[in-house]
């Protein structure tokens, strides 16, 4: 029988606000450092809450606002009364869509800034099926059999992360750290736990980049060491690299199409769909089934960046877009993986 999720919230954790309830296991991981979170909190209190960012964190706009954001949650196909889990919710981009969509959604993340900005967020938007968590991923063990849906959106990569993290201080700056753990072992007993959680017939949307999206090949950094060639090569290379740039061992560790398979048979899940997604999974314009065809596919990169320049890079992209996927039809080098997958 599940339990009564928002019953169980007022219960065993500290209330700080009406939906928002700590557990005492926080931590840090965000764009803004802790002053600039204070100033964001403080605005929206003040203003309109889009106003607020638009004035404050214009660059942060599109992250937290774009519909495009949303566009891999119409795979799960929802009926409309799913109880949902959304692990690492940051700001809400997912959040919010889920609770317009589902029965009741629980937003998880580490870090209390965030989540207050959250909490105002759902106030404007006058929903009342949203209650948030504050504490650690790795410590969610108490909702066994409790979710229809979870939602891992840009997280995997980051479980064996350690520490507080601003990440606009830390994302490739050099800044000596040790770990503990193996990194791919963290990730899969993440997983596990996810997988636990969940309800008999319930599912997991897991969003990702590919470990061998094509542009890597070609010299784009890691977008979450900020290194090139990191997230293809041997872990132990990729070790060695992230040593001597960053004092720190590179544990961000994605995976393939196969690799993503193989670690969701691991955690327990049974039936597995993947889909590619162009031209990432942040803001996706175009989603494929790993098992479909990309005989009619159009490139998805745009000549022109946000600030109307065209840069030789970006042409670079589109041309690699329309060769490799169009002409060649490499599909195990898509940008970036989604995965359905069924308990």
């Amino acid at each position: 029988m599940k339990i009564d999720v928002r019953l169980d919230l007022q219960r065993n954790y500290s209330k700080v606000t009406e939906k928002l309830f700590v557990t005492g296991n926080e931590g840090y991981w965000s764009n803004l450092d802790r002053q600039e979170n204070e100033r964001l909190n403080d605005a929206v209190q003040k203003m309109d809450i889009r106003k607020a960012v638009k004035a404050e964190f214009p660059d942060l706009y599109n992250i937290i606002f774009s519909p495009k954001r949303q566009a891999g949650i119409e795979l799960l196909n929802l009926s409309g009364s799913e109880r949902c889990v959304d692990y690492g919710c940051m700001w809400g981009a997912l959040t919010i869509s889920l609770a317009k969509r589902c029965g009741y959604v629980l937003g998880v993340d580490q870090t209390l800034d965030s989540l207050r900005f959250l909490d105002k967020r759902i106030k404007d938007e006058k929903l009342d099926n949203i209650d948030l968590l504050c504490t650690d991923l790795k410590k969610l063990d108490n909702f066994r059999d409790c979710f229809d849906i979870a939602v891992v959106n840009g997280v995997l990569e980051w479980i064996a992360e350690e520490g507080a993290i601003e990440l606009k201080n830390y994302f490739g700056r050099h800044q000596p750290k040790r770990y503990t753990g193996n990194p791919g072992q963290q990730q899969l007993s993440f997983l596990k736990d996810v997988y636990k959680n969940l309800s008999i017939n319930g599912k997991l949307y897991l969003a990702i980049e590919n470990r061998f999206d094509f542009k890597m090949f070609f010299g784009c950094p890691d977008p979450h060491a900020n290194l090139p060639f990191v997230s293809f090569l041997p872990r132990r290379i990729a070790n060695w690299l992230s040593y001597i740039k960053l004092g720190r061992p590179y544990i961000n560790w994605l995976y393939s199409f196969s690799g993503i398979k193989e670690m969701l048979s691991k955690a327990g899940f049974t039936k597995i769909d993947l889909y590619m997604c162009f031209p990432d999974y942040r803001y996706p314009e175009r989603i494929i089934p790993y098992s479909g065809s990309l005989k009619n596919f159009n490139p998805t990169i745009a000549l022109v960046n946000e600030k109307g320049q065209k840069p030789l890079r970006r042409l670079l992209a589109r041309l690699g877009e329309i060769i490799i996927f169009n002409k060649l039809r490499l599909k195990c080098l898509a940008p970036s993986v989604i995965a359905i997958a069924h308990k």
